[in-house]
């Protein structure tokens, strides 16, 4: 499967360690180039809210017999009527992400092993992501759901006969002490004679700001194994994505990866390092308290002798 052994969930993102059972020390690339303020999503979030209400009221138009008892039902549980209209968005990008892990997870079968993996090999990962993470819990039609894996493996495979990559690693982690991050590369290969890494979207399109993970697995100092053995990092030469988009094809994106892409990476974690709960002090009881205790935060009490 494609979650990294040395990474684990926590409260402030996706977090790795070092060295099996080690703790967690570096937030991961994803996390990083997630602190990017997202406000643009707003008015989504309240288009997918607005549509599962639409879709709650279709139902009832659809089934007058039994509008009467869900409506009282909701009357009586509006908080839990309130929760499930509001999770339709965090509904659907669980969704998606599930699939992309799905694909990600045939592609790493597929890379590791040089031969596309059976129908029911990408069966055997759903049902594993099933067990792992009540993935595809609500999917009732299993068929439907390989067609659409079966899509994008054949665009991967489209990909694969076009590039001709050689792996040279596959689910990668890389790891960057002097910024102080981890992540995974879904691979580097090597086209031709230039070394690249490459990671794979299902997303609906290829967003700019991809290009933060990308440059992040470039400018990373070493590679990091499962036991916690540390590599010589290929030098990269850059980074792109393999799009494969709903409906079967491919496209080879190419990122920006330079200074400027590493700077407003480098920017985002220090963003991530920021606790603002840590910047209100105590009350101050006296105006000589006030100054003092503002002289500390600002480290000038040193002048102060």
């Amino acid at each position: 499967m494609t979650t990294p052994r040395l990474s684990a969930d926590t409260p402030r993102g996706r977090m790795y360690r070092l060295e099996p059972d080690g703790p967690l020390v570096y937030p991961s690339i994803t996390t990083v180039s997630g602190m990017r303020a997202k406000d643009h999503l707003q008015g989504w979030y309240a288009t997918m809210a607005s549509k599962r209400a639409l879709e709650m009221y279709s139902w009832l138009a659809r089934n007058p017999d039994r509008a009467g008892a869900e409506i009282s039902r909701v009357t009586r549980d509006r908080w839990g009527s309130q929760k499930k209209i509001a999770a339709a968005a965090e509904e659907h990008t669980r969704g998606a992400a599930d699939f992309g892990t799905l694909v990600h997870a045939a592609c790493e079968v597929w890379g590791r092993d040089g031969a596309r993996p059976a129908r029911a090999q990408v069966g055997e990962i759903v049902a594993e992501m099933r067990s792992a993470s009540g993935a595809f819990a609500t999917q009732k039609d299993l068929d439907t759901l390989l067609t659409r894996a079966d899509e994008r493996l054949d665009g991967y495979g489209a990909f694969l006969e076009a590039y001709q990559p050689e792996f040279v690693e596959v689910e990668q982690t890389v790891v960057n002490h002097t910024v102080g991050y981890a992540g995974t590369t879904d691979a580097i290969v090597k086209i031709g004679n230039t070394v690249l890494s490459a990671d794979i979207k299902t997303s609906k399109k290829v967003r700019g700001d991809y290009a933060l993970q990308g440059v992040a697995v470039t400018r990373a100092e070493h590679l990091l194994d499962d036991d916690g053995t540390i590599r010589d990092m290929p030098e990269l030469m850059g980074a792109f994505v393999i799009h494969l988009p709903e409906g079967g094809g491919f496209a080879a994106v190419p990122l920006r990866t330079g200074d400027a892409e590493f700077e407003v990476f480098r920017a985002l974690r220090s963003a991530w390092s920021f606790v603002p709960e840590d910047c209100a002090l105590p009350a101050a009881g006296s105006p000589k308290e006030l100054l003092l205790s503002l002289l500390r935060a600002k480290g000038g009490l040193d002048d102060l002798g």
